[in-house]
């Protein structure tokens, strides 16, 4: 996509999300979800009982102090770690009937993910690190589609640039870039500004809002700013490992 197209895409971004309807399918479906650890001290309740529906195409921020259990939420979300108890259903797929190569290849095909450190691939370029997922899922265009991906969010110029030679930003860009290059269904961002700057942060977040409007995909957003979680339209809170309450913004 050109510049000039990508920034046409970011235009209404001061808007906030609309309200996700009641109606449209789940996204995201958790019901009575637990998770509990081994401790040195003996098992540790991360999460207590989890009900969660996130609606198709909808935002959602996702609140709560340091420990709460928002991370391992959003880690439950992708795959990455398994229920001690309960159901969960991502994009319509019962992740209790899946083995870890199928969540492998689930995720891969249908979650992308933002981290607050960027994990970019320190010796591959930035166009690289975009083509990496497309490779994996046999996309025989995976260098001319992480080009297109990397033009999206303004980086055309710095494709042949490793993470080392970028900065915060930028390095959050590509990370962007990469996450949507493969059309996820589900975008999950965990404190995607965290590293950055108040200028640059606010950046990053009017091109993931953007890129999540433009491509209609579902997103969860795990923030301490309370500002930025009304922007998603609808604001959870976790504490204790559980939802402690949620409302429209």
């Amino acid at each position: 996509m050109p510049m000039d197209q990508a920034q046409a895409v970011i235009v209404d971004d001061g808007a906030k999300m609309t309200a996700p309807t009641a109606f449209a399918p789940a996204a995201i479906s958790m019901e009575g979800v637990h998770l509990t650890l081994a401790g040195p001290a003996g098992p540790v309740n991360i999460l207590r009982g989890v009900d969660l529906t996130v609606p198709q195409g909808s935002a959602v921020g996702i609140v709560g102090p340091s420990g709460s259990g928002k991370t391992t939420l959003l880690m439950v979300v992708a795959g990455l770690e398994r229920v001690s108890s309960g159901k969960t259903v991502i994009a319509g797929t019962d992740y209790a009937r899946m083995s870890e190569d199928d969540l492998a290849l689930f995720r891969r095909e249908n979650i992308g993910i933002v981290f607050q450190s960027f994990h970019l691939i320190p010796t591959m370029s930035a166009l690289e690190n975009v083509a990496v997922p497309l490779e994996f899922a046999g996309r025989k265009d995976a260098f001319a589609r992480a080009e297109m991906e990397l033009k999206a969010v303004g980086l055309g110029h710095r494709m042949d640039h490793y993470p080392g030679q970028l900065s915060g930003g930028e390095q959050q860009r590509v990370a962007l870039a990469r996450a949507f290059a493969v059309r996820p269904k589900i975008l999950l961002a965990d404190e995607p500004t965290g590293n950055l700057d108040g200028g640059t942060g606010q950046q990053i977040i009017d091109l993931l809002f953007s890129l999540h409007r433009h491509h209609g995909s579902t997103l969860v957003l795990i923030t301490h700013d309370p500002g930025l979680a009304r922007k998603c339209g609808r604001i959870v809170r976790v504490g204790d490992g559980v939802i402690a309450g949620e409302e429209l913004a």
